[in-house]
């Protein structure tokens, strides 16, 4: 009897997962086939800006890049149509819209693609997705916002190189100086820049007059985590002695995407939650800078690449006394306990929208 309810059990489970399964099918598919209406019905006859790579994923940094470039289109571009488009079903076989938007893409159309770690071969169709559409578009102007870039394949990296590169009319930008060195030998003959992530104009556009206590760890738990659970609690235990610690991520549980239509509300309800602690100490390049949008000082730890630490060279000489560098998880307990000692108030300048994204417009506008 015992035997035949534990088949029973199994069989039951099994039923249960491939239920899942058809049903995680059936929403793909009527997703895709709702993306694809949306997208083809939002163009008319107005100059467009077609906004490639959204993230449709609940990460609050990539998230928050997103609402920025909107920002910035809606500012720079305000007559032109904003037309945003998936990746993933831009990509899928299954999807007719790569086709469908061939034939609907005009020459005097704006492409622009998501920033973050896109350009690379270490997961995901964003890469794929950047030489789809710039052999697709040959004659549009092109703003890659600004990418980290990593290539593991000298294959994928060579390919990569050969479809940017020939691309005449695409503005690169990288944000640290290692995507800025690779881009430069991946596109000889292209237009890069080195400029900082776009999340950088939230800085200084805010005040947070609320009582600050405690001590926030925003910790990653990904590939490019680098200090194991046990070095990082042996840290939280020693910083107890001074004030109690929370953590969290960037990375979220709820369903948060860049459809959702409370987005920018809640990325600053999160944004704001920063405000709220003495310290942070992160390995999350956007818990920096959401660090520095809430005003609050920073720690910020090593990761397995360079991202984070080259990220970090941006604020050097305008952030100075406000966000640190951490070489060992010692070098971090001996800056927390001098930032929290400190008694003063932060107020960081709006120095990244001014110096480079009121000027990226007409640095854009050049591309002929």
């Amino acid at each position: 009897m015992q035997k035949k309810d534990r088949n029973s059990t199994a069989n039951g489970n099994i039923a249960i997962r491939l239920l899942n399964k058809v049903k995680n099918r059936l929403n793909k598919g009527i997703y895709i086939i709702k993306h694809e209406h949306d997208v083809l019905a939002s163009i008319d006859d107005r100059p467009a800006v077609f906004y490639f790579g959204i993230p449709m994923h609940s990460n609050m940094g990539d998230l928050a890049q997103c609402m920025c470039i909107r920002n910035w289109i809606q500012k720079w571009y305000p007559t032109l149509n904003l037309i945003e488009v998936d990746s993933k079903v831009f990509m899928n076989p299954k999807s007719s819209l790569r086709k469908r938007l061939r034939t609907k893409i005009r020459k005097e159309d704006i492409i622009i693609f998501q920033s973050g770690y896109c350009t690379q071969d270490l997961g995901g169709v964003e890469d794929l997705m950047h030489q789809a559409v710039m052999e697709d578009y040959t004659e549009n102007r092109m703003l890659m916002m600004p990418q980290t870039v990593f290539f593991n394949s000298i294959e994928r990296y060579k390919k990569a190189s050969f479809i940017y590169d020939a691309h005449k009319h695409l503005l690169f930008l990288a944000r640290d100086s290692v995507s800025y060195d690779t881009a430069c030998r991946m596109l000889p003959h292209g237009n890069v820049h080195k400029y900082p992530d776009i999340v950088t104009t939230l800085i200084g556009k805010y005040q947070f007059n609320r009582t600050r206590n405690g001590i926030l760890f925003c910790l990653r738990n990904d590939g490019e985590k680098l200090y194991k659970d046990e070095e990082l609690d042996a840290l939280k235990e020693r910083l107890k002695e001074f004030d109690y610690v929370e953590e969290f991520d960037t990375t979220i549980q709820e369903n948060i995407t860049a459809k959702s239509p409370n987005l920018n509300d809640y990325l600053m309800d999160f944004i704001s939650k920063f405000a709220d602690y003495k310290l942070v100490i992160t390995d999350r390049y956007h818990g920096t800078i959401f660090s520095l949008v809430a005003q609050t000082p920073v720690i910020v730890l090593k990761t397995t690449d360079h991202k984070v630490q080259t990220g970090v060279d941006w604020f050097k000489g305008v952030y100075d006394n406000n966000v640190v560098f951490a070489d060992s998880l010692d070098q971090a307990l001996v800056i927390a306990k001098d930032m929290l000692n400190r008694n003063y108030v932060i107020s960081n300048k709006p120095y990244f929208e001014c110096e480079y994204y009121n000027k990226l417009y007409q640095l854009f506008e050049e591309v002929k």
